[in-house]
């Protein structure tokens, strides 16, 4: 979706809101009458110096006059995201590249747009190998580091500097991710319960739930996160990786978030294989057994939702999120991953000949038709 100019209808536009007629503007701007015409009819366009004197004439801005929008609304980014996602999924990754390539120079000070373009590139990182992998992590995080340095809005940087720090650690640059996320840490004030609290004074209840949801939800997301990324960490200590593995799975049963939360399947595939690691095989397949549970309770399409308790979350996904509660893949990529993230994860090549092991392939394969 490119930028339109469309100047000629704009100026026709402000001269009719106006009330002045064309030979009005020409005599304004020392042009003839015919060359306003041409300009309102689209044959022609105004020399460049005139359009800050067409803009004063209509005491508005030369961008209102060309009709030029740099920044592109939430609605438009959703649909622009769900198109290069498809686009990702059913063209070959050379097509795909160019179309995001396109969108990002058409809209380079759209910096909601821009994160949303490295992270599609974050998310289909995997399409390419070698030199052309790097070259597209090289593109994301420069796209990151614009952000960072142009954009404003401190949701934004942050989001720039999360986005950064998943390719640095992705092209095996611990320190570099180390460097993106330097001021990252910071103590959680509990913002929301503030804001709830706000709500409810105003008698806002409705907003007020829906306040609390969202972040709980978020906050029950990201627990099962680090907890999963602790799991590799106590590899070599069994003790803590069986506290750390038997919490995990009392939050998602206790907030039965396997039903809602997309990424829940990826936390059993991090404790699976932090037990390959430890050499307590049997518990590895449990886990993996586990993944095959919350795989089965994926419904496509995917997309992000609540449940009876979190009935509110839906909507305050879609308020807090540019892009909504869209999956950050096409279907086809998310399905092949179920298999993959198991067939072809090398660090499940201990279990190869087990028949459980074995079974659960199976199983996903045809979860996955």
């Amino acid at each position: 979706m490119k930028p339109i100019i469309s100047v000629g209808n704009n100026i026709c536009r402000l001269r009719k809101e106006a009330r002045l007629t064309q030979d009005d503007l020409a005599s304004y701007l020392g042009v003839t009458k015919a060359s306003v015409s041409k300009w309102e009819t689209g044959q022609s366009y105004p020399d460049i110096e005139l359009l800050p004197r067409i803009a004063t004439y209509f005491d508005t801005s030369v961008d209102k006059v060309l009709g030029y929008e740099p920044q592109m609304g939430r609605d438009g980014i959703r649909r622009e995201c769900d198109r290069l996602r498809a686009a990702f999924a059913n063209e070959p990754f050379e097509e795909a590249h160019a179309r995001c390539q396109e969108l990002a120079r058409d809209y380079y000070a759209c910096y909601p747009l821009l994160a949303q373009v490295a992270v599609l590139y974050l998310n289909h990182l995997n399409l390419v190998e070698g030199a052309e992998r790097e070259k597209l992590a090289d593109e994301a995080i420069g796209l990151c580091r614009r952000i960072k340095r142009n954009s404003e809005s401190s949701a934004d940087i942050r989001f720039a500097e999360a986005v950064e720090a998943n390719f640095q650690l992705a092209m095996g640059n611990p320190q570099g991710a180390v460097e993106a996320l330097a001021d990252a840490s910071e103590y959680d004030m509990g913002l929301d319960v503030l804001l709830a609290s706000a709500y409810s004074a105003l008698g806002q209840v409705d907003e007020a739930d829906k306040t609390l949801q969202g972040a709980l939800f978020q906050s029950l997301a990201l627990c099962l996160n680090r907890l999963s990324s602790m799991a590799m960490l106590y590899v070599a200590n069994p003790a803590k990786l069986d506290v750390a593995h038997s919490r995990a799975c009392a939050i998602l049963d206790a907030f039965e978030f396997e039903s809602v939360f997309v990424n829940a399947a990826a936390i059993h595939i991090s404790f699976a294989m932090a037990y390959v690691m430890s050499g307590n095989v049997a518990r590895a397949l449990d886990c993996l057994e586990d993944y095959e549970r919350a795989a089965r309770l994926l419904e496509f399409p995917l997309k992000l939702h609540g449940d009876a308790f979190f009935d509110k979350a839906e909507e305050w996904i879609e308020d807090a999120s540019v892009t909504g509660t869209s999956a950050p893949r096409d279907e086809a990529l998310i399905k092949q991953s179920l298999v993959e993230s198991v067939a072809a994860n090398p660090a499940f090549a201990p279990l190869a000949a087990e028949p459980r092991y074995m079974r659960i392939v199976k199983s996903l394969e045809e979860i996955v038709r």
